[in-house]
């Protein structure tokens, strides 16, 4: 029987800040926090894509934190509170201190309650003295909520619905069914109506509360950015909406680059502009709006902060509150905002990390402090390609990943939404362009195409002879001779390599991929990927390893020959953990090749990180109970929320993790355990049969023991089972070849679908003619 190796493990080194690990797969935070700000001034305090924002009673404010999963609270003082939540993804009731939320996205204040729209949790909860309870269920993504009275309107976005509930619970009902992927509300003084950001259709749509009916307010139904009277102005994303009078509505609209907040005249009913911003500096993908002593406050959720301005003047605005966006800060404490990949300096003493449109660096002795490498918060591209620019004035759009150079000194960057590779000077930050040529600041629904070809600096148009284009590229990984770096051009389909050095630096060419997605071992452009993302490469230089996340799979590819194979994965989402030919993966995005081989992968479908055991053939866990969330602890206990990029040095595995906005330690130290215990087979029943009981070509016995999987394989001596049929844990009906089995005893094996099995010795004997002989067979 295979034996179980836990050894216990602890972290190694002792410039690890965090308290020492006990046993493999233990995870700790290694720097950053989930949320932070709580008793700090509200411009220093940091929220993450804050989604609404509603006046309290006693002059302060209330802001749905969405992406910190939870609520918080702007006091008249201007401190910061938080009022319910963790900052864990999950769905928790009961104390304020311990309720959990899911990216929730509206919220409103009455009778001193505060409503939230729960909306990944399908839910609204309330929060009343200090207790969370959940008020309505069996919604579908909520996304705003307000209060008239002792009656709670509910905008049900996913069903197209405004719904009501009492204050006090109970029953929901319908008020209209007859909305259009509605995101904000608000109600008029008088209870009357609700004015609803109709996004589906591009218009403010009123509904009257009593009857139900839907009239439109402004919005010809077209999109785009007209003003102009109500009827033929025109909106892009209409986000939020606030009644400020009975005559006077303001809404916010716009795309991220080109934003606005709208003010619509109802007496006249004409619309018009009453702040912009193209520079995403005041109000980037504006939502939730409210008014109080004189001021329009806007949640500014794109770039995470709320901005104030006067309602006689917009051009007098400031920043009320949020100190950055994306959660950075560069010292005491650090704080990173949705890291995606993670490196090493040559000598191991520094990490480099990238962070939404920035690349940082934090030495491994000092925690307290990071220095910025290049980037900004704001993403952009830099439009000459023949200048440098330098630290801070350097704009990335999503840097997805990057490579060390050989020599340790510069950095090869994955400009995701720029389809670049850009290169760094990590000393000074000196940013260059490498190759890529096309579009810029693109969004996934746009296409930039594809071709190979060389450096094309410049170039912004697509289809342009001679250029090479990429189309969002995701993952980088150097050659070992430090000459090319290899890309994964997720949205081609493709693997890419890219010369960085010499008289063809620049150029382009493909490795792997037809373009087509699918699922097809072949060699060179005759396989097939489909969004492939992370990428590593063997010790040896010779193979290259994908994370190919739509098909669930790791692939591999023999840079000397061109074949492409699959590692593990069977092309359908799961999570089981097996032999290689029987592993289930589940959107598997980021690798990190360990020296001995082992290959380390993050699952963004089952929130885990796993696993390939080389020496075993099987996959493992490291960390992760499967539920999207925060918690650190044990190795099945731990919670992630979008697990990146991976780093391992020595006995530790580092993680970026996207929505935690933190840099995970796992400790990784000895023989990695199996996922699950090892099989025991303890009796077989009946323990004895005789073949002449059987007319048949088979029989079947029960085999009684513990830890049984489905997929379990059953072996009566070297007779593998006809049919294993797992019953329970504990029970297996074995149905085996009675015919071709000659009397004697059997050894009985049950062998589990990650290879561990346990031999019950002579579980089983057949008799002939009334006798046993006394011959023994075994599994081979």
């Amino acid at each position: 029987m295979k034996k179980l190796c836990t050894s216990i493990a602890f972290a190694v080194g002792l410039w690890l800040p965090f308290a020492s690990f006990a046993a493999f797969g233990d995870t700790v935070t290694y720097f950053s926090k989930v949320y932070y700000g709580d008793g700090k001034f509200r411009t220093n305090a940091y929220f993450d894509f804050p989604e609404d924002i509603e006046v309290n009673t006693n002059g302060g404010f209330i802001i749905a934190d969405t992406f910190n999963n939870v609520i918080r609270k702007i006091k008249a003082d201007g401190t910061v509170k938080t009022v319910a939540g963790t900052g864990s993804y999950g769905d928790a009731i009961g104390s304020a201190g311990q309720a959990a939320f899911a990216l929730p996205k509206g919220v409103d204040v009455g009778g001193g309650a505060v409503y939230v729209a729960d909306t990944e949790n399908d839910s609204v909860k309330k929060i009343d003295d200090g207790v969370v309870t959940t008020l309505a269920t069996d919604l579908n993504a909520p996304e705003d909520v307000a209060v008239y009275d002792s009656t709670l309107y509910i905008l049900d976005t996913g069903n197209n619905a405004l719904k009501k509930v009492s204050t006090s619970g109970g029953s929901v009902s319908t008020v209209t069914s007859s909305l259009s992927s509605p995101k904000k509300m608000d109600i008029s003084d008088d209870g009357t109506y609700a004015y609803i950001a109709n996004s589906g259709s591009y218009q403010v749509k009123r509904v009257n509360l009593s009857t139900g009916t839907v009239n439109n307010v402004a919005g010809s139904g077209e999109e785009g950015d007209d003003n102009g009277s109500c009827s033929s102005a025109t909106f892009s994303n209409l986000w939020g909406v606030h009644v400020y009078s009975d005559t006077i509505l303001y809404v916010s609209d716009g795309n991220g680059y080109d934003d606005v907040v709208r003010k619509i005249d109802l007496a006249g009913c004409t619309v018009e502009t009453f702040a912009s911003d193209s520079n995403m500096i005041s109000i980037n993908y504006p939502r939730g709006l409210t008014t109080h002593d004189g001021s329009l406050y806007v949640a500014a959720t794109g770039i995470g902060i709320i901005q104030q301005y006067d309602l006689d003047d917009a051009n007098v605005n400031s920043l009320f509150a949020g100190a950055n966006r994306f959660n950075v800060k560069d010292s005491e404490p650090v704080l990173t905002g949705n890291p995606k990949f993670l490196a090493r300096s040559k000598d191991k003493k520094t990490i480099y990390f990238s962070e939404n449109n920035r690349i940082r660096a934090i030495d491994r002795d000092d925690l307290t402090r990071s220095r910025l490498i290049a980037g900004s918060v704001i993403d952009n591209y830099n439009s000459d390609d023949e200048e440098s620019f330098t630290g801070d004035v350097a704009r990335f759009s999503d840097v997805t990943s990057f490579a060390v150079s050989k020599n340790g000194k510069k950095l090869y960057v994955v400009d995701r939404n720029n389809n670049r590779i850009r290169e760094v000077v990590i000393a000074t930050g000196e940013t260059r362009y490498l190759t890529g040529a096309g579009l810029v600041n693109m969004t996934a629904s746009k296409e930039n195409g594809f071709a190979d070809g060389d450096a094309c600096p410049n170039e912004f148009e697509t289809g342009v002879s001679g250029c090479a284009y990429f189309n969002r590229p995701t993952g980088a990984v150097l050659s070992k001779d430090g000459n090319f770096l290899y890309v994964t051009d997720a949205s081609n389909n493709r693997i890419r390599r890219v010369t960085v050095s010499g008289e063809n630096k620049g150029r382009v060419t493909t490795v792997a991929g037809s373009g087509d997605a699918g699922f097809v071992d072949e060699t060179g452009t005759d396989a097939a990927f489909d969004a492939p993302i992370g990428i590593a490469r063997s010790r040896s230089g010779t193979f290259l390893f994908v994370a190919d996340r739509n098909n669930h799979a790791i692939r591999k590819i023999n840079l000397e020959t061109g074949a492409v194979t699959t590692r593990v994965g069977t092309g359908s989402g799961g999570n089981l953990d097996a032999t290689l030919d029987r592993a289930v993966l589940s959107y598997p995005e980021w690798l990190h090749v360990a020296r001995n081989g082992d290959i380390y992968f993050s699952e963004v479908g089952s929130q885990r990180i796993r696993m390939v055991d080389k020496s075993a053939g099987v996959t493992k866990l490291v960390a992760g109970s499967g539920s999207r969330g925060f918690h650190n602890g044990s190795r099945s206990a731990a919670e992630f929320n979008n697990p990146k990029g991976l780093l391992k040095i020595g006995d530790t595995l580092f993680v970026a993790e996207l929505y935690n906005d933190l840099i995970r330690a796992i400790d990784v130290s000895g023989e990695p355990p199996y996922t699950e215990d090892a099989p025991t087979a303890t009796s077989v029943t009946p323990g004895t049969i005789a073949k002449e009981w059987f007319s048949g070509d088979t029989a079947s016995v029960e085999l009684v023991g513990t830890n049984f999987r489905n997929g379990a394989t059953a072996f009566v001596g070297s007779h593998e089972a006809v049919n294993t049929y797992v019953v329970s844990s504990t029970s297996i009906v074995v149905e085996m070849p009675i015919s071709e089995m000659p009397a004697g005893y059997y050894t009985v094996r049950i062998a589990n679908s990650d290879g561990q099995y346990d031999d019950l010795y002579r579980g089983l004997a057949i008799s002939e003619n009334g006798s046993v002989p006394v011959t023994d067979y075994y599994p081979d």
